[in-house]
């Protein structure tokens, strides 16, 4: 698997095994990024907070492992490959149900990681 820019190509196996290998919790890694989107690995060993984003769109693939996705009060199992679109301000949260799970995370507008506001369920 890998990823295509006009700069260069990322070999995305080896980083997710570097970088997994060495997870305790959550961790993100930066790929790529415009004025326009974003794009992390999200290493997720545990589970997210929940949370919603006021002013980011997300899209995510599940590349490696297996959760579960809590979007706006309901709960969609999640299998390598599945892909979800999380609009800004829904209410969400993903948990691994696996040993590690990667996600390809792509925020819209540009993503500085501060768009970020958890909630109470």
């Amino acid at each position: 698997m890998k990823v295509i820019t006009p700069s260069e190509l990322k070999e995305i196996e080896g980083l997710i095994e570097s970088v997994g290998s060495g997870v305790q919790e959550i961790e993100v890694v930066k790929l790529n990024e415009t004025e326009h989107i974003t794009q992390l690995l999200a290493f997720i060993r545990t589970a997210e907070v929940p949370h919603y984003h006021a002013e980011h769109d997300l899209t995510f693939t599940l590349l490696k492992g297996k959760g579960e996705l809590y979007l706006e009060g309901e709960s969609f199992e999640m299998h390598e490959g599945d892909i979800a679109f999380i609009p800004k301000g829904a209410v969400h949260f993903y948990t691994n149900t696996s040993d590690l799970s990667v996600l390809l995370a792509n925020f819209c507008p540009n993503y500085d990681g501060k768009d970020s506001v958890k909630v109470e369920l």
